[in-house]
């Protein structure tokens, strides 16, 4: 056997050791949310979840600002890097991301005073945005980079530790929607500072500079376009609704787009686990790059589907089950945004795993950007005549024009061929 075989057997099994470590590690997630979700469902109620839906919407969109797609950047980056780079690459993205920092406390002050659930709940919003910048600056782009996914997924099953500790211990009541986001505001900070001190030999010294921030900044530009405007536009849904209904309607939208979400997510340990590999063999091994791809896709389509039939069947009985009464309307939202799950696994592919790789950040902007637009320009009118399911729509309209915009470019370049046409021996030709 040769030390070239030798190596790839090793990575295969390091691969399937981590893969299995990941979803293992995400397991403890869930079961993290089937205390939490139907926790606050019954103790906060409708209009209380509400506001913490809301106050969550806010701090996803301080996060994204603050982040930037510097976290993609960062992965492809650190992915091909050598040791003796981790401690510039870590200081120009923590230098980015104190340089937006001060947009997102300005930018989430005015959001705060505009929302009429927030303005009414200030201390809740304002734990909101604290949240969403610390969490940018979390290292999970580092870790999953530098090939250790099993740091991040520990990073954040101890967030979860902590949050869920505090918020069984201090939250009592409807009002205590604030307490909820101080708790994970909480939490969010031991997590970070117990991954720094884990790097810490890593990154010395740490050289934070005007320019070096500016310059990723300049540089993220394009795939913020892309990944930050598909993540606010997912995060602004629930907000806008509550610019356009009261706290029981955004709780009855946003408790059926948590499950959505928290079913989505399943699919974000496998990309822990394959993106730094697909990178690294769009590099060196072209056609390897498209067999990996096409195995990810298969897994995700899987599971896409699997939240699909799920939601369709066992919707009218798992949201009572876990919010409890006055959720009812939640039902027909989860359901009819059940046909994001195989949607969003057809875009997280073509994009993720193909085009960021490929550096197409230009064209993924471009697409995400057009079908934001008419998303959100679809959202208010539906929102004011439909409320939450209006809302629904609107979300699964965007979600869809990105997946044919993608696939249309996909087909122009010859990507979908190259990653279809097999030879005899089912090998990417």
């Amino acid at each position: 056997m040769t030390a070239t075989t030798t190596d790839n057997t090793v990575d295969t099994r390091r691969s399937r050791a981590d893969f299995y470590f990941v979803y293992i590690a995400y397991a403890l997630r869930y079961l993290y949310l089937l205390l939490l979700i139907p926790f606050f469902g019954r103790v906060l109620g409708v209009e209380g979840y509400g506001v913490v839906l809301a106050a969550m919407s806010l701090m996803t969109i301080a996060w994204r600002v603050v982040e930037w797609g510097f976290s993609p950047v960062g992965m492809r980056d650190i992915a091909t890097a050598s040791p003796s780079r981790y401690s510039a690459l870590f200081g120009a993205h923590a230098s980015g991301r104190l340089l937006l920092s001060g947009l997102a406390v300005v930018g989430g002050g005015i959001a705060i005073v505009a929302s009429p659930v927030l303005s009414a709940n200030p201390l809740t919003g304002i734990a909101a945005v604290a949240l969403g910048i610390v969490s940018a600056f979390n290292l999970g782009w580092y870790f999953i980079g530098s090939h250790r996914p099993r740091s991040a997924v520990k990073l954040e099953v101890l967030g979860f530790a902590v949050s869920l500790v505090l918020i069984f211990a201090l939250v009592r009541g409807k009002g205590d929607a604030h307490v909820v986001m101080l708790s994970l505001l909480c939490s969010a900070i031991i997590a970070l500072a117990v991954a720094h001190w884990w790097v810490r030999g890593e990154i010395r010294p740490v050289s934070l500079g005007l320019k070096s921030g500016a310059g990723l900044i300049r540089s993220s530009g394009t795939i913020f376009l892309y990944t930050g405007s598909s993540a606010l536009l997912v995060a602004s849904s629930t907000y806008l609704l509550g610019l356009l209904a009261g706290p029981a309607e955004v709780g009855a939208f946003g408790g059926a787009e948590r499950l959505v979400a928290v079913g989505l997510s399943v699919m974000a340990p496998a990309g822990q686990i394959f993106l730094p590999r697909v990178t690294a063999l769009f590099v060196s091994d072209e056609r390897a790059a498209y067999a990996l791809v096409r195995k990810a896709m298969l897994l995700l389509l899987a599971i896409g589907c699997a939240g699909l039939v799920c939601s369709l069947l066992l919707g009218h009985w798992v949201v009572p089950l876990i919010f409890g009464p006055g959720f009812e309307g939640s039902v027909a939202i989860l359901q009819c945004m059940a046909l994001l799950f195989p949607i969003n696994a057809i875009t997280l592919i073509l994009s993720s795993y193909v085009l960021i790789p490929l550096h197409q950040e230009r064209l993924l902007a471009k697409v995400v950007l057009i079908s934001a637009a008419i998303s959100l320009l679809c959202a208010v009118p539906l929102g004011l005549q439909y409320g939450g399911i209006g809302m629904a729509i609107a979300r699964i309209g965007g979600e869809t024009l990105v997946l044919l915009g993608l696939t249309f470019a996909c087909w122009k370049m010859g990507i979908l061929t190259r990653l279809f046409t097999l030879d005899s021996k089912g090998h990417t030709k």
